[in-house]
């Protein structure tokens, strides 16, 4: 019997893509009235401050245009929190569970959609995996409140230390980098212990759910994915803290505590956004490195941003195989298909395409500025970092609006380019081969 396929071709708004690119915009207008209101903010402050804030929160960036300590009251800080909270689990999940609502089974091509978004791997149950996500998120938000609470809560009072643990534990599980100190955590009571909770918090959180859940099934052997994730994790973080290390030599920006400062700076960049040291006393070599760190960003199917780990490694490994003169790659003991390095490096060249556009703008808008300084400003804003040079409370108005445009792009436009892959049918006809000179 001929089977037949009938292949619908859905527009943006119908596609994963446009599903988030609406929770976000969304959620950014309700969040936006919310801290309008009179009981939600001190003082006379413009509306597309509040709009930026909301954008910020719920696309898990950090940059922020106002103090959130001091210019938003209880009630604002707080629905800055659930602001972050729904944009770090609603970045995974929305698309997901909306998608699944629209009928009462998944298909192929949903699953497929899904699967590359996430890194899904094929034996792993879709719902277990949600299931999993939420129960882990939350719990490890409620252990990492009651961890800073024990520094907190003694130094200033029940309500406004839980107020404050609580906050903070959305913030950096989620990879947020909303701070309720005006330094962010530059001198925070409770010293390294603080910095060290706020960064096992992030990286965990930006490691990516499918392997905190594949790491917590027994009896399961990690997949390739997990398994790229922990060791480049582990590479990049001790990579990076030996070379800010090394950087800081001159400057003496790290001060007395300079592994935890190299090692937290080395991991923050990696889309959590707090900081623990003053970066405008780094040297210029450390503010490039972290830029890297910047664009890398954490792993697929986590609260982080950027091209993702696994995408650097998988482009690294190419580059491998090209000067060896291999016709294949090779990661731990497997050959990967050539459509996972295409589709990691249509992901680079479209961000670096992005960013330097975005870049352009911006320093046209902004001729005043240095330029490391508004470049650093992009790149944070592109992969939804929330790190800063100063330059994000001093932009004029247009410059604002374009880094809401560019929050909501580097929280979406990872979806919206899988999808396109995974929806976009391949067409039967093969053309005939070609050769191109290179170099």
């Amino acid at each position: 019997m001929a089977i037949s396929t009938v292949v619908s071709r859905r527009g943006f708004w119908g596609s994963a893509g446009g599903t988030l690119f609406l929770f976000f915009a969304s959620g950014s207008v309700i969040g936006t009235v919310l801290l309008w209101l009179p009981f939600s903010h001190i003082g006379n402050i413009k509306i597309i401050d509040l709009f930026f804030t909301a954008v910020s929160a719920i696309t898990v960036t950090g940059l922020v245009t106002l103090d959130t300590g001091s210019d938003f009251t209880p009630v604002g800080q707080t629905i800055i929190a659930l602001l972050i909270q729904t944009g770090g689990m609603g970045y995974m999940l929305t698309g997901t569970l909306l998608l699944l609502g629209k009928s009462r089974f998944v298909s192929l091509r949903q699953q497929s959609t899904m699967g590359v978004s996430s890194q899904i791997n094929e034996g792993i149950s879709l719902f277990s995996l949600i299931r999993f996500v939420l129960f882990f998120s939350f719990s490890s938000v409620f252990i990492i409140s009651v961890l800073l609470a024990f520094f907190w809560v003694p130094e200033f009072g029940w309500v406004k230390g839980i107020g404050h643990s609580l906050f903070h534990s959305i913030s950096a599980f989620n990879n947020a980098g909303f701070a309720l100190f005006s330094q962010s955590l530059i001198g925070v009571f409770g010293g390294n212990w603080v910095v060290w909770i706020h960064a096992i918090a992030f990286i965990v959180g930006g490691i990516g759910f499918i392997v905190i859940y594949e790491v917590f099934t027994p009896h399961k052997r990690l997949s390739i994915h997990s398994r790229l994730m922990i060791y480049g994790t582990l590479g990049i973080l001790f990579i990076s803290t030996l070379a800010i290390i090394i950087f800081e030599q001159e400057t003496q920006s790290l001060g007395s505590e300079w592994l935890t400062a190299a090692f937290f700076q080395a991991a923050t960049t990696r889309t959590a956004g707090f900081n623990s040291i003053d970066l405008n006393e780094m040297s210029h070599a450390s503010h490039a490195l972290m830029m890297v760190n910047m664009v890398i960003g954490a792993g697929p199917g986590s609260t982080a941003g950027g091209i993702r780990l696994t995408t650097f490694i998988l482009l690294l490994a190419g580059l491998f195989a090209v000067l060896q003169g291999r016709d294949s790659t090779r990661l731990l003991g497997r050959t990967l298909d050539v459509e996972h390095l295409l589709r990691a490096s249509g992901i680079l060249i479209l961000t670096l395409a992005l960013l330097t556009v975005i870049c352009l703008f911006l320093l046209h808008f902004e001729p005043q500025q240095d330029t490391t300084v508004v470049i650093f400003e992009a790149v944070s804003a592109l992969g939804t970092v929330g790190l800063s040079l100063g330059m994000t409370g001093e932009m004029h108005w247009y410059s604002k609006i374009l880094i809401i445009a560019v929050m909501l792009i580097g929280k979406i436009s990872p979806v919206i380019l899988f999808s396109a892959l995974a929806n976009r049918p391949e067409k039967p006809v093969r053309y005939a081969g070609g050769k191109v000179a290179l170099g």
